[in-house]
């Protein structure tokens, strides 16, 4: 840990006050005020509607636009997992996120970009599709649950209560605040993403997680994830009838991105459920 030790804040800068603009329905957001919360730091929460950014946001983050955006001491530091990292370095003593072992600290941080570039949009195709497409997406879910599964039976994370050992770490976090998605969506599509008999250790992980009383803080109520899904995919269900009527001007792989996208929740999204904000625009 002495890397982390010397990369601490200096006790005045650490007194500082921490800001964190988010969208709360955002897992993104979600990731923050946990790792926050877990760390004991106390935080000025700022929701933003994405429909209509407030300046203070854009000035945060001019080159994504997007939240979630943590400022401490006057600088602003966008994307969750790099926050996420930089809550650890600066404050290494209270709950660390990340391991001392620097084998294990990257296993984390591969991981992570794992949960962010695998799994995620799998489950994001889930959602956004029907059919034969919806069908795939859940074989690619499956396929992924059962990597992470084969880790925790036989691999980095065997024997563990949490992947970050007997306490949650950076990847509980970043794979947690995206997961309790996953009976969200099941009950909004009507299909079985995580079967406890056919994923055990995973299951057992994430009741686990959910358990937790700073999670339990964190996540919003499920009635409300609930109608704000059902808002959502009625969109995106709704927008890909109308693309697939209209004349090919690209390939079914452009438009599938296009249709998941953060930028296409942005602009569709909207008052989704009567919620008034949109999905996207987070990272």
């Amino acid at each position: 840990m002495a890397s982390s030790e010397n990369n601490a804040v200096p006790p005045a800068a650490a007194a500082q006050p921490l800001k964190l603009f988010g969208s709360w329905a955002s897992s993104y957001t979600h990731r923050v005020q946990l790792a926050l919360r877990l760390k004991g730091l106390e935080f000025e929460y700022a929701e933003e509607d994405l429909g209509s950014k407030s300046e203070e946001l854009l000035r945060c983050n001019p080159v994504y636009k997007k939240v979630p955006v943590l400022v401490h001491a006057g600088r602003a530091l966008p994307e969750s997992v790099v926050i996420l990292q930089y809550l650890d370095d600066a404050w290494p003593e209270t709950r660390p996120l990340l391991p001392a072992d620097a084998f294990d600290r990257a296993t984390a941080r591969f991981w992570c970009h794992f949960a962010d570039d695998k799994l995620g949009p799998a489950v994001g195709a889930v959602f956004a599709s029907t059919g034969e497409g919806q069908e795939a997406a859940v074989r690619q879910v499956h396929e992924n649950l059962a990597l992470i599964e084969a880790e925790l039976r036989d691999g980095a994370f065997k024997g563990r209560r949490f992947f970050g050992g007997d306490e949650v770490g950076l990847l509980d976090v970043v794979l947690g605040c995206g997961s309790y998605w996953l009976a969200v969506f099941e009950e909004v599509t009507g299909v079985r993403l995580v079967d406890a008999d056919a994923f055990p250790l995973f299951h057992a992980w994430l009741r686990a997680f959910e358990a937790l009383d700073e999670v339990r803080d964190t996540i919003p109520a499920v009635d409300r994830l609930l109608d704000y899904a059902r808002g959502v995919r009625h969109m995106l269900l709704s927008a890909g009838a109308a693309a697939a009527s209209a004349p090919a001007a690209a390939d079914a792989p452009t438009a599938a991105r296009r249709l998941t996208s953060p930028s296409t929740y942005d602009k569709m999204a909207g008052p989704a459920a009567g919620q008034g904000r949109p999905a996207g625009d987070l990272q």
